[in-house]
């Protein structure tokens, strides 16, 4: 039976680190099934009110983040897991959606055994103030473990 993961992929040095801890512990199990989940916030149509600029900012964030799995995609090959054993999704959530309530959307639909996510390092005012990505997901994960990479 497969160990399936969801890693919430960003372009940071912090889901790097993630990505490369997930390397480092599940290089040995040839029955691990990785998938790296990219989620783009929306811009809201209050900052870019025109729809085209709104989609070639997505479009961007889109490309920035494809340069981005192939560096991961390196990274983990790097450490001995098939390419084979890698599924790269980006979904786009609009403005009002919230980028962790996506992620435990994909951790039900794909039945996955543990989600990881890297720390932005938030102090403890913004993550008051703005919410935390990590935090949420580690309420709210049900039915499976979750590793917070810092």
């Amino acid at each position: 039976m497969d160990h399936s993961i969801l890693i919430a992929a960003d372009p940071s040095e912090n889901a790097l680190r993630a990505v490369d801890y997930v390397g480092r512990v599940m290089h040995c199990h040839s029955n691990v099934r990785i998938t790296l989940l990219n989620v783009i916030k929306g811009p809201s149509p209050d900052i870019l009110p025109d729809e085209d600029e709104r989609e070639v900012y997505v479009q961007r964030k889109r490309s920035e983040m494809l340069a981005m799995l192939e560096e991961i995609s390196r990274r983990l090959t790097a450490f001995g897991i098939e390419g084979t054993k890698m599924c790269f999704k980006t979904e786009v959530c609009s403005e009002n959606a919230s980028i962790a309530q996506r992620i435990l959307q994909e951790h039900q639909e794909g039945e996955y055994d543990t989600i990881v996510v890297g720390r932005r390092g938030m102090s403890k005012k913004e993550e008051f103030l703005f919410g935390s990505v990590s935090s949420k997901v580690v309420r709210e994960a049900r039915n499976c473990t979750v590793w917070v990479v810092e």
